[in-house]
């Protein structure tokens, strides 16, 4: 699993590259992961060359164990579950994707 950290869009919750990056041939996924400053975690899927998307994404590539941190400041239990997403096991998703 790849994972990605971008910034929605004029900071609007729901508004992200998916397209841009499926227009890159890259498949991506939002996870629930979203932070106080408009940050965001997604799994990429399909490589696609991130660094031609529109800067006002402000995305980036992480570590798996980056994702996690960044998660775990959101909800302290959140894992990477077997599929390399990112949940708490013993919750409802923290927002839907």
């Amino acid at each position: 699993m790849r994972y990605l950290k971008w910034k929605l869009s004029h900071d609007v919750w729901g508004t992200y590259p998916v397209e841009a990056i499926g227009a890159l041939g890259g498949r991506a996924e939002p996870s629930g992961c979203l932070d106080d400053n408009g940050y965001r975690i997604a799994y990429l899927y399909e490589d696609a060359d991130i660094s031609q998307l529109d800067p006002v994404w402000d995305t980036t590539e992480v570590t798996e164990a980056e994702a996690l941190t960044f998660a775990q400041l959101i909800d302290p239990d959140i894992e990477v579950l077997s599929n390399g997403k990112l949940d708490n096991p013993a919750h409802q998703p923290i927002m839907p994707t």
